[in-house]
């Protein structure tokens, strides 16, 4: 019975992960089109610093070990969504705004 809490906070902490995921490509896609530009250029550089990281081949811990190799992609992809929360949550706002 005390491992359903861990379930609901792991569960808490996936759909809050897929959330921000979400909102992140609205938010690229709306700042590509010109329509929302509120966006710092720390966060433009983070974010930019992790998909370049995720997509190079040079890691940390090298891709070629299956399952752990990937580990530190999602570490640093994790981080970057930790940065980016601030100008998702104004980002979040802003469509709520608009909507109205």
């Amino acid at each position: 019975m005390a491992n359903i809490p861990n379930k609901l906070l792991n569960a808490s902490f996936l759909s809050r992960l897929f959330e921000d995921v979400k909102m992140l490509f609205l938010l690229i896609r709306d700042y590509w089109k010109g329509v929302y530009r509120d966006v710092s250029i720390w966060s433009i550089l983070v974010f930019s610093i992790g998909i370049i990281y995720t997509l190079s081949p040079i890691d940390i811990i090298p891709d070629f070990n299956l399952g752990i190799g990937q580990i530190d992609d999602a570490v640093v992809l994790l981080l970057c969504l930790n940065f980016l929360e601030k100008d998702l949550y104004k980002y979040k706002e802003w469509k709520k705004q608009i909507k109205q």
